[in-house]
């Protein structure tokens, strides 16, 4: 689930915003989403979900749904050529941008994603593997 939120944002900040990098914040929403779902009806047969965590992850969830949001308001024209209403056809290519965003807010934007997602589900999985004494699987939970 790191890797379909981490995808979008690495291409946000290295990619020209075209029709197909608008299109990947969407289809790595649906992707996580599905995942989501999949990963808490697995959880809760192994362990307990509190009303908190599942509060939190929706929280989570919304964020990428924000961020297309505001991106698409930035890059209307490009975001109505996705949908099919631009007035000219899509521009379909995909490439470096052409004026990088400064090296600090890229280190800075980086940096936050390894702060504030990558330790956090580095520590999850650490404390994760210990519950379950090293195995990927835990026993199931009994209710």
């Amino acid at each position: 689930m790191l890797a379909e939120v981490t995808l979008p944002v690495l291409v946000g900040l290295f990619l020209e915003i075209t029709p197909p990098v608008l299109g990947l914040p969407p289809a790595s929403f649906f992707l996580h989403e599905a995942t989501a779902l999949w990963d808490i009806s697995y959880a809760v047969t192994r362990r307990e979900v509190t009303p908190i965590e599942q509060h939190v992850h929706s929280f989570l969830e919304m964020a990428p749904l924000m961020v297309l949001s505001f991106i698409a308001v930035l890059h209307w024209s490009e975001f109505r050529a996705l949908c099919g209403l631009g007035r000219e056809p899509p521009d379909m290519s995909i490439r470096v941008k052409d004026r990088p965003l400064p090296t600090r807010y890229v280190a800075g934007a980086l940096g936050a994603n390894v702060l504030f997602e990558t330790l956090p589900y580095l520590e999850e999985l650490y404390r994760s593997l210990r519950a379950s004494h090293g195995r990927l699987v835990p026993d199931a939970v009994s209710h």
